[in-house]
């Protein structure tokens, strides 16, 4: 588009350029009685306008733009702490800030933090609060916090995240609702190590016809087999990232897609996956986990205290297995910081990369190693603030809650197992229970055989059970969108009736200078004025004089 100011600075000289033809006559007739000074004060004024909105539009203040990628703060609900963490979300941290919406700037102010939880001032309508608590909900690109009915919270969750956990559990609302296609996690693996993807976990309400499978991302001399009909072995895997992508399709030919992406660990990574010890943390919870360990080649469970791990924790025995298989090699008592900083200290050249922790000196060192026992940074700052971390972790874990109904908003899983069983799950956004095909081991306990059982266990259960709303349907949100509004619109009109007044006044000042030079009319008079008008209008409006 033109700028305005270039047009208006334009027009001037628009007589002297000429006609290119087609121009409105009554226009041309209009832009003369309107002299250039009135014409450039409307100018001026559109040019303050259009800059004030452009800018209002183009930066927006980060608070704003902040609040904006957040699901609204549904009341009654809280994290389910336990279980959240057992199946992998992560504990950041617990900011002292006294408004809902200072704590979800916090969350913003953190590349992991996708939700903030926020415990309100009783009795308080305003945005008050007495505690702000941020997590990483998300486990390899899983959705994996859970929560429960309570009285006093609120939880805010990244915009992205809901859709992304919406998606999976939220099927069409027509009679025959399209597929769900779903892989499970992602994966680390060693060189050379052949990988089994499985798509037994995509459901569908009258079954999936076709499982296809292909790479999108990687090296392409890695070889793919098809296994069973959901399954497709990939071997002659080297190091790198790899993506691969499962488009599944019903008895209506209706297709979804879904992708994993697979990275086969290289040297530095191994260690740091592998031979790092294991980390209990300085928090106190009691979360099994896997770790590997080196000196038996083998992975082995310990108890987790529920924050600030390593890279060497695992929520199950099979993705050690993958990620360290045959891994030999002297745990090590600590990552190697060459690996982290090429250098053999701190990073301090300003380049710090997530995930990473910043010593109070400005340098950075990898985030694993915050409040391992041994300080990192030159300042110790990553051994400071350990203790406070744990009990605000702590302090997390003791809200009471009762878990009743809790499992009616899991994902149906499949389990470790091939096996193929016909079960029943519960769906909150659709409020009724679906067919899923169950593995035989493990899994959830959204889990039934029958579907009277299902419905039985888990009715009156809806997706605002699960996660909160939308901005958009949040009344003090739209209270404030609604008075955004009213001023916008009265400053347009303000600016509209200055253009007016500016107008209305070269239009009288020009009209009285025209009448002061009027001249008595007389027939050689009208007769070449009149001349001279329509030449004028001709020549302007359709040709130029030879």
């Amino acid at each position: 588009t033109i700028p305005l100011s270039f047009i208006c600075l334009l027009s001037p000289f628009r007589k002297g350029l000429g006609s290119q033809g087609g121009e409105d006559q009554g226009a041309r007739m209009a832009s003369r009685r309107l002299g250039p000074q009135s014409r450039l004060g409307v100018c001026l004024v559109l040019v303050a306008v259009a800059a004030v909105f452009g800018e209002e539009q183009e930066k927006k203040p980060f608070g704003e733009t902040c609040l904006e990628d957040f699901t609204v703060g549904m009341p009654g609900l809280v994290l389910d702490t336990d279980a959240s963490v057992q199946n992998g979300a992560t504990f950041l941290s617990s900011p002292m800030v006294h408004r809902g919406r200072d704590c979800m700037r916090a969350c913003c102010k953190d590349p992991a933090c996708n939700l903030a939880l926020v415990e309100q001032v009783p009795n308080s309508e305003e945005d008050h609060i007495q505690g702000c608590f941020l997590l990483n909900c998300l486990y390899e690109h899983t959705f994996v916090c859970r929560f429960v009915k309570k009285v006093g919270f609120l939880n805010f969750l990244k915009k992205g995240v809901y859709d992304a956990y919406e998606a999976m559990q939220k099927h069409g609302s027509n009679d025959d609702r399209p597929p769900i296609a779903r892989i499970g996690r992602d994966m680390r693996v060693q060189p050379g190590e052949p990988v089994m993807l499985r798509g037994a976990d995509s459901t569908d309400d009258r079954g999936i016809v076709s499982y296809e499978w292909k790479q999108i991302l990687g090296d392409p001399s890695v070889e793919m087999k098809k296994q069973e009909e959901d399954q497709v072995e990939i071997s002659n895997l080297q190091v790198g990232t790899y993506v691969f992508q499962l488009t599944v399709t019903d008895t209506a030919q209706q297709r979804d897609f879904t992708n994993i992406t697979i990275v086969v660990l290289n040297a530095e990574q191994t260690e740091e996956h592998c031979l790092t010890p294991k980390k209990v943390g300085w928090c106190r919870g009691s979360f099994p986990r896997w770790f590997y360990n080196p000196a038996l080649q083998q992975c082995e469970e310990f108890i987790f205290g529920g924050c600030k791990a390593n890279k060497n924790n695992y929520l199950r025995e099979e993705e050690c297995k993958l990620a360290c298989k045959n891994v030999k090699g002297e745990s090590a008592s600590k990552i190697n910081p060459l690996f982290i900083t090429g250098l053999g200290r701190p990073l301090c050249n300003g380049n710090c990369q997530a995930p990473s922790f910043r010593c109070k000196d400005g340098c950075c060192i990898d985030a694993y190693l915050e409040c391992d026992e041994t300080p990192d940074c030159a300042d110790g700052s990553d051994e400071v603030y350990c203790e406070q971390y744990a009990r605000e972790f702590n302090r997390l874990q003791k809200i009471n809650i009762t878990r009743k109904q809790d499992h009616c908003v899991d994902l149906p899983n499949t389990g470790q197992c091939s096996e193929s069983i016909p079960r029943w799950y519960y769906n909150p956004f659709s409020e009724k229970c679906d067919r899923f095909t169950y593995g035989g081991c493990g899994g959830n306990k959204n889990n039934f055989e029958e579907e009277g059982e299902c419905m039985k266990s888990c009715s009156g259960i809806t997706k605002a059970d699960a996660i909160g709303r939308r901005w958009e349907s949040f009344e003090p949100q739209g209270a404030m969108l609604s008075a955004f509004e009213v001023v916008i619109a009265v400053l347009l009109g303000v600016c509209i009736m200055v253009v007016l007044v500016i107008i209305g006044y070269f239009f009288l000042k020009n009209r009285r200078k025209n009448s002061r030079r009027r001249q008595p009319t007389t027939a050689t008079n009208s007769t070449l004025s009149t001349t001279e008008d329509t030449e004028h209008l001709f020549y302007n409006g359709a040709t130029k004089p030879v």
